[in-house]
């Protein structure tokens, strides 16, 4: 059995993040719908909310479609076990306007009451000719969610847009792989730079995995001046306890 609960054919074993991208990247679309069945909700940025059977197999077709057109492949990078969600974390090469892009792509798995399973896809495909639907932000687990303190403390000075306190938490040698796939290390500066860029967010938290080795916090960020994005920021610990690489995922 997997994570929601049902028997996957033997082409998707594994859990359902994980194989998520890569089955349609290979145009397995058949049986991922299989996979997901019938209890099933996708959020994906490019093509909005699918819920029923109905609109799920349109979503994946098209997904699929986005993908092949592109000559897309996927290299899985990380994945994180959670109490109520698994994150799968990976990169992204495809065509996309005309122009070969690489990009960081991350799939959330949460499961849900009932075997419900929400599929949330988070990526910046900027150039993409599809017009993108307006995503709506996650549900709010408001300040009592119970996240690492070294997370919360990074968090917090973000929310202040406090540079000096955010980057406490971080390794000498650490970095920040932004949306579009480019690094910012803390040595060289580019990481307060980025951080400093920022000014101060609105971060509302939606729930987080948590596996001793990387927590995964999915939020509603919002930038000044900017509407409300669903995120997943990635915090990677390093040897030292600190943060070694924070990868954020926004569009």
């Amino acid at each position: 059995m997997t994570d929601d609960g049902r028997s996957p054919p033997s082409a998707l074993k594994g859990r359902l993040a994980d194989v998520y991208v890569p089955a349609l990247v290979s145009g397995a679309v058949d049986a991922l719908a299989r996979r997901l069945g019938n209890r099933a909700t996708i959020d994906d940025p490019l093509y909005g909310r699918a819920s029923s059977l109905a609109s799920i197999d349109p979503l994946l077709a098209r997904v699929a479609a986005f993908f092949a057109e592109g000559n897309a492949t996927y290299e899985h990078v990380s994945s994180t076990t959670g109490v109520d969600r698994d994150a799968a974390e990976g990169r992204l090469a495809m065509m996309i306007g005309g122009k070969a892009r690489e990009l960081p792509i991350a799939i959330v798995a949460e499961r849900r009451r009932l075997r419900e399973i929400e599929l949330r896809v988070y990526y910046s495909p900027e150039g993409a000719t599809d017009g993108r639907k307006t995503r709506s932000p996650l549900a709010s687990m408001g300040p009592d969610l119970p996240i690492a303190d070294l997370v919360d403390s990074i968090l917090s000075g973000l929310r202040k847009g406090s540079v000096e306190q955010v980057l406490l938490g971080f390794e000498e040698g650490s970095r920040v792989v932004d949306p579009s796939g480019g690094a910012h290390g803390k040595a060289d500066g580019t990481m307060g730079t980025f951080f400093s860029e920022l000014g101060e967010l609105d971060i509302d938290l939606g729930g987080s995995a948590d596996d001793g080795r990387t927590v995964c916090v999915e939020a509603n960020v919002t930038r000044p001046k900017r509407e409300v994005v669903p995120t997943l920021l990635a915090f990677e610990r390093g040897e030292s306890g600190l943060i070694r690489e924070l990868r954020v995922y926004w569009e």
